[in-house]
């Protein structure tokens, strides 16, 4: 049976070093100084202090007699919640036992704070929960396979196995929310996004039903020791499995806090209230491209085709030592090492900035002296072994990649692709047409055309560079903090596209030049060249893209 409340839940650990009563001495320091450069488990960072207060705020609305961080660190948003309501009682539960000897002190006296993995533990039911739930990316996760099978069946969904650790936290926190009670949760919002937010979407909607959730803009940066756009979900166990999920980005803390006030029912000009109705999106949708568009989403022509029907996208080649692998010319002259050792490669995106990237482009590389070579060896000779046997001595060989390949020096076995598309990128992206013999690293995906498609490369580069194209784009990337985008390969593959005509090599050529005279335009005219040429090409409708 389940516990209702605290007491029951304390039976649950009562063992020695399990359990402290937190004494609060400290509490009453100023926050800046109590919370500054606090020591922090595996995936945990410091809530800031305008952050706790949105949280408890929502959650302690209700005047509830049980309260639960299962992240409580060293209690500062519980400190939020006593703010609040001064008779709660306030329970903290945490894995790090450090961390907890130091929450004994600075968490608000007379808090229970337990020593215990939350996920695996039976909580019971809390009338509020806030938190700020660790980031932990599955791969680092250590919880075996009857694990997630107990996950699956306590939160009564299917779960992808690269779910980060705070999706987790999440679906439990609704689990342990009492009825009528409130929860606010402040989690990175690459879950609505993600393919493994999938199955978390599918259950926010069937199940969960947030009063709301707020993303805040890119620029907005939350966390100084995290590059993350983060978002908070308003929950409330009411039973309503048809209400709104009212969602909005928010470029301040002050926007969040006025949201609330709207959620809440408090007095405010709702009609200066703008929000996203979730309620009746799909769990495949990418949520966030929707929440941080800042104009509506353009009309454009039916796109029937996706990039994947005509090409494969995948990652660039990873060395496990970029510089151990990768050389400029100098330094292949200081290894006595020579052609026969290397290949071209790409190993920065800054090193590829054209439209077109041909065999000029690469020896301007090698004139500016930079890391343009992969070593992947056509022949072993001394000089090569003198190389190697350093590499050995580094401890190179022992690293996890080079461990895991048939031949430790040996590079993955990736052709070279026809369109690079950079990894992370800022505003418009440029998707690259690569005619040199270079490679790639992972500073880009590449796009490798499927048989019969190889000559459609310089149409698909034209497209993806047009207006359409960065809308497709818009439509599937991922939003981190501080304005980055970033692209998955399968996010790729996605990209809506025009049916492409077959080419000729003359045709594939002509269009080749056709995008190299629009890349030595102004960015205005030679959106306009390609967006014309697109038009052309595909029968398009022209389409106002705005600026």
């Amino acid at each position: 049976m389940r516990a209702r409340d605290n007491q029951g839940f304390l039976s649950l650990y009562f063992e020695e070093g399990a359990v402290e009563i937190a004494t609060g001495e400290l509490s009453t320091l100023p926050r800046d100084a109590t919370w500054k450069n606090d020591a922090r488990s595996s995936g945990q960072v410091e809530t800031p202090w305008p952050i706790a207060k949105l949280l408890a705020r929502w959650a302690m609305s209700l005047s509830p007699q049980t309260v639960l961080d299962p992240a409580a660190g060293l209690g500062t948003l519980l400190l939020a919640c006593r703010d609040y309501h001064s008779s709660a009682q306030l329970i903290g539960v945490e894995r790090d036992s450090d961390i907890l000897k130091r929450a004994r002190s600075l968490a608000p006296q007379g808090t229970k704070l337990i020593l215990a993995d939350y996920l695996l533990s039976d909580a019971g039911q809390f009338d509020a929960i806030v938190a700020n739930p660790p980031y932990v990316k599955a791969h680092r996760l250590t919880y075996t396979d009857s694990n997630w099978r107990y996950f699956e069946e306590r939160f009564g969904t299917s779960l992808d196995r690269l779910t980060n650790l705070y999706g987790l936290f999440l679906l439990k926190i609704w689990e342990d929310l009492s009825p009528g009670g409130r929860a606010a949760v402040i989690i990175p919002a690459e879950f609505l996004n993600a393919n493994f937010g999938e199955e978390i979407k599918e259950r926010l909607l069937r199940n969960i039903r947030p009063r709301g959730i707020v993303v805040f803009a890119p620029n907005v940066n939350l966390f100084a020791s995290s590059l993350t756009t983060s978002a908070v979900l308003f929950l409330e166990k009411n039973g309503d499995r048809l209400n709104q999920i009212c969602a909005k980005k928010v470029d301040s803390v002050e926007e969040a806090d006025s949201f609330v006030t709207y959620l809440l029912g408090k007095e405010i000009d709702k009609s200066r209230v703008t929000y996203t109705d979730l309620g009746d999106f799909q769990p495949r949708e990418k949520w966030l491209n929707t929440l941080l568009r800042t104009q509506p989403f353009i009309e454009v022509p039916i796109l029937e085709k996706r990039v994947g029907d005509y090409f494969k996208c995948r990652r660039g080649i990873a060395t496990g030592a970029n510089d151990y692998f990768t050389f400029s010319p100098s330094d292949l002259a200081r290894a006595d090492l020579h052609q026969q050792h290397v290949e071209p490669c790409i190993t920065k995106a800054s090193d590829a900035t054209t439209l077109i990237f041909d065999k000029d482009n690469f020896a301007e590389l090698v004139a500016k002296d930079r890391r343009c070579y992969l070593l992947n060896p056509r022949t072993e000779d001394a000089p090569l072994r003198k190389y190697l046997l350093g590499g050995d001595k580094l401890g190179i060989a022992g690293r996890h990649l080079p461990k895991h390949r048939p031949t430790w020096y040996r590079p993955e076995n990736r052709p070279v692709a026809s369109i690079w598309v950079p990894v992370f990128s800022r505003g418009n992206v440029r998707f690259i047409l690569n005619t040199s013999l270079a490679k790639n690293l992972t500073c880009f995906h590449g796009l490798y055309p499927i048989e019969g498609n190889e000559n459609l490369s310089p149409l698909l580069a034209l497209f993806l560079n047009s207006s359409f194209g960065q809308e497709s784009f818009r439509r599937a990337n991922r939003f981190y903090g501080d304005g980055l985008n970033k692209v998955e390969p399968k996010d790729v593959e996605s990209f809506a596209c025009p049916s492409l005509p077959d080419l000729d090599r003359d045709e594939a050529t002509r269009v080749t030049e056709q995008l190299r005279v629009a890349s030595f335009l102004e960015t205005e005219a030679c959106r306009k060249m390609i967006d014309d040429l697109v038009i052309g090409y595909f029968n398009l409708a022209p389409t106002n893209f705005g600026n």
